[in-house]
This record gives C-alpha cells, sequence and structure tokens, in this order.
C-alpha cells in the first residue's frame, strides 16, 4: 500500500548572498503544500548550528560560504536533512552527489528549476511517508561518511581542492591541527580531527601513534624499534619514516601478522 503523503518539508536555506536567499524564498513560496520555510542561514557555521538546533527536514544548501563550506557543513552537523545543493559552479556535482543529495541546481535558479526539485521531493514521497525518507538519507549518509569516503575537501584561498584518499600517505596532528600527506610530498591542511578521519577511513587507514593515522596501502616496510615501537616507512617522495607509538604496538603486530 503507498505511503500517506507527508506535510510539509521544514525548509532551512543556506546562501551568504541575500538576493540569493530572496530569489529562493519567492520561488518556494510557490509550493505552500510543500515548502515551509523555518529559517535562513548566511554562512557555514550558522548553518551548522541551525541544522543542529532546528533540525529540518530539508535543506537548501550553498557550498561556497564563508566560515566552513557547505560539505564542511555536511560532515560536521549531527542531523542530517534532505539535501538540495544550490550554487554557482557545476564542478562540484560529482562530490555532490557522493552526499546523497536529490537534487544539483546551478545559480541562477529559475522557476522551472525549482519545480523539478519539487517533483523530485514528490516522486520520493510515492514511494515512503517523509520520516521513512529522512531515516533512509541519515542511515545512508553515515554509511558514506564512515566508509566510502574518496576525497577530502581542502581550502585552497577562494579555491576547494578535493585530495584523493588513494592519494593520500599518512595524516598527522599537531596542537588543533591536521595536516594531509600526499604521496606527491604535498601538504594540506585539513579542518577534520584525526579521531574524526580514523573513524571514517577504518578500512584502510590504520592509527600507529596518537598523533599519526597512516594509509595501509602505502606502507613499503616495518622496522622494529626500541621500546615497543616501530619504524614504519611509507612509499611516498619523501620517505617518511614514522615513529609508532608504544600503545599501538599490538595493532601493528596484527598488521604484520607477527
Amino acid at each position: 500500500m503507498m505511503a500517506q503523503a507527508p506535510s510539509r518539508y521544514r525548509t532551512l536555506i543556506a546562501d551568504d548572498e541575500q538576493l540569493a536567499r530572496a530569489r529562493l524564498i519567492k520561488l518556494l513560496s510557490i509550493y505552500p503544500n510543500q515548502i515551509e520555510l523555518i529559517g535562513e542561514a548566511q554562512n557555514g557555521l550558522e548553518c551548522r548550528e541551525m541544522i543542529d538546533r532546528l533540525k529540518p527536514d530539508l535543506l537548501f544548501l550553498d557550498i561556497q560560504m564563508p566560515g566552513i563550506n557547505g560539505f564542511e557543513v555536511l560532515q560536521q552537523t549531527s542531523h542530517l536533512p534532505v539535501i538540495i545543493f544550490c550554487t554557482a559552479y557545476d564542478e562540484f556535482a560529482l562530490r555532490a552527489f557522493e552526499t546523497n543529495s536529490i537534487d544539483y541546481i546551478v545559480k541562477p535558479v529559475k522557476a522551472e528549476r525549482i519545480g523539478k526539485s519539487i517533483e523530485k521531493l514528490n516522486l520520493l514521497n510515492q514511494q515512503t511517508g517523509k520520516r521513512e525518507l529522512l531515516e533512509m538519507v541519515e542511515n545512508y549518509l553515515g554509511q558514506k561518511q564512515k566508509k566510502e569516503i574518496t576525497s577530502i575537501p581542502v581550502k585552497l584561498g577562494d579555491r576547494m581542492l578535493f585530495v584523493r584518499i588513494e592519494d593520500v600517505s599518512y595524516f598527522s596532528a599537531e596542537d588543533k591541527y591536521v595536516s594531509i600527506h600526499i604521496k606527491d610530498g604535498k601538504t594540506y591542511l585539513c579542518d577534520l580531527s584525526l579521531k574524526n578521519l580514523e573513524m571514517k577511513l577504518e578500512d584502510s587507514f590504520l592509527r600507529i601513534h596518537r598523533s599519526l593515522l597512516v594509509n595501509t596501502n602505502r606502507i613499503k616496510e616495518f622496522n622494529k624499534h626500541y621500546g615497543s615501537k616501530f619504524i614504519v616507512k611509507m612509499d611516498d617522495i619523501n620517505k617518511s619514516r614514522l615513529v609508532s607509538g608504544r600503545a599501538y604496538c599490538e595493532k601493528l603486530k596484527g598488521l604484520m601478522k607477527i
């Protein structure tokens, strides 16, 4: 039996441009039976706070915003609504759909394009109720973020670079900062904590020190060190030599099957 049609989606709009928010609000007002606007966010940090506080059903999300970008918002929030990206840049489309968003709109937003997004919501709702839909999206997003991350966004001034996980040699933490060390010797700062990365990359990365998380596919050699430690040699261009922590001895032994 077809699920009962859901009530209106409690909707949050996140965009740093006031005119863009106003235009989107005007276009969404055509759909009062589907959309209930509950707030506007002017930057990434405000968006993250409003998501966790208001727990919207639907989020129209810009990508390039001050503070933190749209992808970082989704990585850091504890509540995951249905997502429709709305941005001036089409090059982020592939990355956006890795988050299981249901649509990707390139600005300037037009009425007929919003209509297609609403049609997608309605099509989903013919198959499942709103609560079930949101649970499905949240569960899927959790799985993607935990086990199937393929790249990490890195801010370089006004640009956004996506570092492929397979190119990462290791992550290192110092004070409040985490660095990404690439096989070609380049290093970038990352906004995720080492603990967060360890949870999301558990299948191919191993914590060998409280401040080191290494790509096991890029380990070239192990050497025993004093005090139940090991020297882990990587296959990157720098031929990095990483010293493991004493507390991680058994994990490394398990990896080496010693």
